[in-house]
């Protein structure tokens, strides 16, 4: 599972190469299909273009969540609290989107791990980090499409 999931992040990475930064990820995640998860971090890897973060819940499913990039955290001013925070082990709570199916990615020829979540809040459990991406300039229209879980 744990080699899908690198598998997985290493084919993301050089997906996401080919659409401009600021539309990626409408191609790739779908904005009306929220998810909130929480459980443990199995591992975490800070680098570029995209930090991953997997999660492994109380039941043993696995995540992979896509979280933006050391550049942009520097910028934020949190990638030295995130570090420190988003640990192995660690107890996160996770919201975002959930990864589109493959054949409706456009120009995707890859596999996809449909539990791949963007990350959009991020928090520890025992609230010492909390980080929220600010929210879009405008909303999808999801035509009644709502929360996965």
């Amino acid at each position: 599972m744990r080699q899908a999931l690198v598998t997985l992040a290493a084919t993301l990475s050089i997906a996401l190469t080919w659409s401009p930064a600021h539309a990626h990820h409408s191609h790739f995640y779908d904005e009306c299909k929220t998810i909130t998860i929480e459980g443990r971090v199995e591992s975490a890897a800070f680098k570029n273009p995209h930090n991953l973060i997997v999660l492994r819940l109380d039941d043993g499913t696995a995540f992979a969540v896509d979280w933006v990039n050391v550049t942009w955290l520097t910028r934020a001013g949190v990638i030295q609290a995130s570090k420190g925070a988003v640990v192995p082990g660690a107890r996160l709570a996770v919201t975002g989107y959930l990864i589109r199916d493959a054949a409706t990615i456009p120009k995707f020829k890859g596999v996809v791990d449909p539990n791949t979540v963007e990350a959009r809040l991020l928090r520890r459990v025992d609230d010492s980090f909390s980080w929220g991406m600010p929210p879009r300039p405008t909303s999808p229209n999801c035509d009644g499409a709502g929360s996965a879980r």
